[in-house]
Order: structure tokens, then C-alpha cells, then sequence
């Protein structure tokens, strides 16, 4: 954006000039002459010299509009500045943000009611250590060290627990997926995928196509 230039072509002199920005007076050219017969112009053509005397004030006039817009740009901005930190003052605090609900919390956690339930805490602790993916190997020494704290009858217990997931681990890998989690570079899920694969491929495979002889039987043929 540039400063507004106005033009008037003096007739009886036939001199062109700005207008007078400065006072705002459109009787005066910007250069102080009187204005006798003005005729308006929209914008001079390239040949057309312009009076040189109101160009030499231009600079004058383009400094005062700067400044103008500056200070009115400068005013717009403390008006924000205002309303904003009024809009702050009266705004609520924002409420505490709230725990994940994906993991459950210590504080959150009942008592072990069995084997399997401490086996859970375990797995919850150990779940809050990491973030959204948990490395096959430190679920594995999580489990290991828990196992170890067992009796050989706990141990027979647990697994009766577990009943159809077979193992401790395949175990908690089936929570950790319902938690929302996945566990990394784990065998267990691995060696699912691939009997899914398996299965999938024994099931959709083209049937061998099986060859019929056609003709007379042989007790036909001997009569």
C-alpha cells in the first residue's frame, strides 16, 4: 500500500500538480499555488512533467501518512491487548488434566485377589514404564522375575488360571493388546500371524481337479 496521490491539470497554465495533502485544502495545489480553472486527472501520462515544486514536498506528505497509519496500527493493537487480557482475567482456570484411563494407576489398583490378578499388577506396572509399545524382551523378564516368586504349586495354579491362552506370556500379550497397546519384536504374535497365514492359504486353495474315465466297466466288457 502507497500513500493516495490526487492530480489537477491547471488550464490556463497547463501545469500539473498534486493536490494539497498537507492542509487538505483543494483550492491550493500542494506546492501553495491558488488554483484558478483545475480540471481533476486520474493519473498523468509518462510525457506529462509534473510541478516540481509540489514534488519536492511529497517526501513531507509521505513521512505524515506513514506516521498516521503507524499510530492508528498502534492504537488497533493496544485495543486487542486490552480486550484480551480482560477476556483472560475473566476466563475459568482450566480443569487439572485427568489420567490416562488406558492403564489403570497404583492408587487405582485393588488388592490381588489370585495369582492371575498379580500377575495383572505386574503387567500394569510394568505397562506405566513404557509408552504405547512395550519390547517383547522386558515383558519377558517382567513375567520371569514374578514366575520366580512362586511356588511349584502357585506355578500349577496360575497355569490352571490361564486356562486357554497356554502361557504366562501369550497371556499377557492378549492384555496388552486389549489395553490398547501392542508389544515389539514379540514371538507370540509372530507365530500367530503366521498359522493365520497358514490357515488362510489351506482354506482359499484352488481344489486339484480330479480325473474322470469315462467308458464301459470291465464286467460290461466281458459278457
Amino acid at each position: 500500500m502507497e500513500p493516495p496521490h490526487s492530480f489537477v491539470r491547471e488550464t490556463s497554465t497547463c501545469a500539473v500538480h498534486h493536490r494539497d495533502y498537507l492542509n487538505r485544502d483543494d483550492d491550493h495545489a500542494l506546492c501553495g499555488v491558488a488554483f484558478e480553472n483545475p480540471t481533476p486527472l486520474d493519473e498523468p501520462a509518462d510525457d506529462v512533467a509534473i510541478c516540481p515544486d509540489c514534488a519536492a514536498r511529497l517526501a513531507e506528505y509521505h513521512a505524515r501518512w506513514w506516521r498516521h497509519r503507524a499510530l492508528a496500527a498502534e492504537a488497533e493493537l493496544e485495543e486487542l491487548r486490552t480486550k484480551y487480557l480482560s477476556d483472560e482475567a475473566h476466563r475459568p482456570a482450566p480443569a487439572a488434566d485427568a489420567p490416562a484411563t488406558d492403564v489403570p494407576t497404583a492408587d487405582d489398583e485393588k488388592e490381588p485377589a489370585s495369582l492371575l490378578d498379580h500377575a495383572r499388577r505386574e503387567l500394569l506396572a510394568l505397562c506405566r514404564q513404557c509408552d504405547e509399545a512395550i519390547p517383547y524382551w522386558r515383558l519377558k523378564t517382567a513375567m520371569q522375575k514374578f514366575s520366580d516368586t512362586l511356588s511349584t504349586d502357585q506355578r500349577v495354579l496360575l497355569a490352571q488360571e490361564i486356562g486357554a491362552d497356554g502361557s504366562l506370556i501369550r497371556w499377557c500379550t492378549t492384555e496388552i493388546v486389549n489395553l490398547g497397546r501392542q508389544v515389539t519384536n514379540s514371538p507370540v504374535q509372530e507365530e500367530s500371524e503366521a498359522m493365520w497365514d497358514a490357515w488362510t492359504h489351506d482354506a482359499y486353495q484352488t481344489p486339484k481337479k480330479t480325473k474322470w474315465r469315462l467308458g464301459r466297466s470291465r464286467s460290461q466288457d466281458a459278457s
